[in-house]
């Protein structure tokens, strides 16, 4: 029962979570390309200058979630996972996670202990907010759901991922690519400092439908790159 719950985690919510709209698309992933080489005419000094620029961009995406329990840091996979960590971001930027965009800060509005938290969706109120396109899924980037990574919450549609997500506080083979639920859920990240933020918020009591008890708000997403 555990992981069906899993299948429609974007829409889990049978009144209050039924919104269908969802992510951006991954076209803004085209940014992270590398810069454009168009010294062709310049001398080799030029050529090694290109090359210390492709290495700038294996740098990853950084990402700091404060809740009101603590802080999560947050290492994307930018370069695996293009379209999610650039989808990702885009929310982040917005002030849609923390609500700096007018309409409502989104919480961890779904722990399961043993298994995972999940929010970036759904206000203190429980009200979806209105998102962006969905997006495709990326679960085949050799990436696993174990534990302290971050994936993208999805309906039964493969790529139907908005701005949810879930962050596995155990090892969860059975939601990668070849597992239990083909195509898998899309790891983009993993939690690189305030895994005991990530414990304490799955240890928090929760009553129907994994709906925590005492609410885990985002306060503040800050993104590094």
């Amino acid at each position: 029962m555990r992981l069906l719950l899993l299948v429609p985690i974007s829409l889990f919510f049978s009144g209050c979570n039924k919104d269908t709209s969802s992510t951006e698309t991954g076209e803004t992933g085209d940014t992270a390309a590398p810069s454009d080489t168009d010294t062709d005419t310049d001398t080799d000094t030029d050529t090694d200058t290109d090359t210390d620029t492709d290495t700038d961009t294996d740098t990853d995406v950084m990402v700091t979630i404060e809740t009101s329990m603590g802080a999560i840091t947050l290492d994307l996979f930018e370069n695996e996972a293009p379209i999610t960590t650039a989808n990702f971001v885009s929310y982040a930027q917005a002030g849609f996670y923390d609500g700096t965009d007018g309409n409502g800060a989104t919480t961890f509005h779904r722990v399961i202990k043993d298994f995972m938290i999940q929010g970036g969706g759904l206000t203190e109120d429980l009200v979806t907010k209105s998102t962006l396109d969905p997006i495709v899924n990326e679960s085949d980037n050799g990436k696993s759901n174990t534990r302290g990574t971050i994936s993208m919450a999805r309906t039964s549609d493969p790529n139907s991922a908005t701005s949810q997500f879930f962050i596995n506080t155990v090892d969860n083979a059975q939601l990668d690519i070849n597992g239990s639920y083909p195509p898998g859920y899309a790891v983009f990240g993993e939690v690189i400092s305030g895994m005991e933020v990530v414990d304490a918020i799955e240890m928090v009591e929760t009553g129907s439908n994994d709906v925590p008890l005492k609410t885990v708000t985002i306060t503040s997403v800050t993104v590094i790159q």
